[in-house]
């Protein structure tokens, strides 16, 4: 079994299209654990709010398998397959990182790098990946996860309630 860690992201009927995209992936590997929720505005284009998340899971699936049955999902939930990267989307899923493999894949929807670089650019990504694994160590990089937060902490971000969305922000 492989550990990995994947960023869930939706900006359309966010929380259950998240809820949904989590009970996919729990059919199919095993669901370890899941950070809280974080509510930030879209990056790279006008759009509503996005909801983001971290789930950690162990897989079976090789990293180029995981990715092309991320795609298929991402597509199940209405993503169209030549969408621009910054657009909304009912569902994103993104490989952040596995093991601790570092590398470029070839897939059938482009490439796959690992570990994933938004991991350092978006507090968005690295917050909730901190919240369920602070000791993370970048395998690309060898430093911790936790020296990048100081300069991605002044980024918008909102934690979301436990019970949101009954008293939170509307997605």
């Amino acid at each position: 079994m492989s550990r990995v860690f994947l960023g869930l992201g939706s900006n359309i009927d966010a929380h259950n299209n998240l809820r949904r995209g989590i009970d996919c992936l729990a059919q199919q590997h095993t669901l370890v654990q899941e950070s809280p929720w974080y509510g930030s505005p879209a990056v790279g284009f006008d759009g509503p709010e996005f909801i983001n998340l971290v789930v950690e899971i162990d897989t079976e699936q090789t990293p180029v398998a995981l990715a092309h049955s991320l795609k298929r999902l991402e597509f199940d939930f209405g993503r169209p397959q030549h969408a621009s990267k910054f657009s909304s989307r009912a569902l994103d899923v993104d490989i952040l990182m596995y093991d601790q493999q570092c590398g470029s894949w070839p897939t059938e929807f482009g490439t796959l790098t690992l570990p994933r670089d938004d991991i350092w650019r978006y507090a968005f990504v690295l917050r909730p990946l901190l919240d369920i694994y602070p000791q993370a160590v970048c395998p690309l990089r060898q430093r911790p996860l936790q020296a990048d937060w100081p300069t991605l902490s002044e980024q918008p971000l909102q934690r979301l309630p436990a019970h949101w969305p009954e008293h939170s922000v509307q997605a």
